[in-house]
């Protein structure tokens, strides 16, 4: 993972608006603070996070198909239970009483009544592969679907030669996968961020990344989210360490960096009612961790 040399602060740059970008006076900056919890064992690959109250988190990790529910306040899984065989599980996402978990290959699960005694668990295939290699899953209850972000392959060849990540939609009306993408994230949107006064603030790191005009070594999708408070979606990426932010419709907002020896692989994104902003990380040589951050 690409390691920035910042002191954990998150720089929205905004995107702009009828056609004019906005000069650096106007761009929002905010100072954080974190609080890291560490995970259990149990959780060192942690994949992904979705809250089911304030306090207490569902949680997956990348090799079990095991649902942990964790306790932010007391530290610990308070309990667990398996949903499926070994495999590549990468994110969830909540509707009610709801649990989805979507593989890397694109399956998607169903957990209805995921915290009562007894879920009923059903799996959904999808035209997506291991090569398409999904990491994010995010509840859209404004349309009612999931959105399937892709970090590795498009399913159209042509899609990748365009360097562009795509969004997919499974619609929860009908169960159904669409294979045409309902919001694209392009390198060109990116690299227009850093234009001008943009690269004074900019880490350079992050700046020869965007120059290779690669978008695989630009953002790796990782998990994505909606902001309960202003209704936008959220993309983590995996690699330089910033949170792409889309406006309802799909359009590019802006751009919020955040860096620090705790966000050692960040896999998961979430926020709680209040709006507060959680990340979790993979442990690798280190222990997983839950990162809380106060704008």
């Amino acid at each position: 993972m690409y390691k920035l040399l910042l002191l954990f602060f998150s720089i929205g740059l905004l995107s702009c608006q009828n056609g004019e970008k906005k000069s650096a006076s106007q761009w929002k900056s905010y100072k954080s603070t974190t609080e890291v919890i560490d995970v259990p064992k149990d959780l060192k690959e942690i994949s992904g996070i979705s809250f089911v109250n304030d306090s207490i988190v569902a949680a997956i990790e990348d090799e079990n198909g095991v649902l942990y529910f964790f306790d932010l306040n007391k530290k610990k899984i308070i309990r667990e239970f398996s949903f499926a065989e070994e495999g590549d599980y990468e994110d969830l996402a909540r509707k009610d009483n709801i649990m989805y978990v979507v593989r890397a290959d694109g399956i998607i699960y169903q957990l209805v009544d995921f915290a009562g005694e007894h879920p009923q668990i059903t799996y959904y295939k999808t035209p997506l592969k291991s090569e398409n290699d999904i990491e994010g899953l995010a509840y859209d209850a404004k349309n009612d679907r999931l959105l399937l972000s892709v970090k590795g392959k498009n399913l159209s060849k042509a899609d990748d030669e365009e360097e562009v990540k795509n969004i997919y939609q499974f619609t929860l009306k009908d169960m159904k996968f669409h294979e045409e993408p309902v919001f694209r994230i392009f390198l060109k949107d990116i690299e227009d961020q850093f234009r001008g006064d943009a690269l004074m603030q900019a880490s350079k790191h992050f700046l020869k990344a965007v120059g290779n005009n690669n978008l695989n070594k630009v953002i790796k999708p990782s998990a994505l989210t909606y902001n309960p408070i202003n209704g936008k979606l959220y993309v983590l990426s995996a690699i330089n360490s910033f949170i792409l932010v889309l406006n309802e419709d799909g359009s590019f907002d802006k751009i919020i960096r955040f860096g620090g020896s705790e966000f050692i692989q960040p896999e998961g994104i979430a926020f709680n009612s209040k709006g507060e902003l959680f990340i979790s990380n993979e442990g690798k040589k280190k222990k997983g961790n839950i990162v809380k951050i106060t704008q």
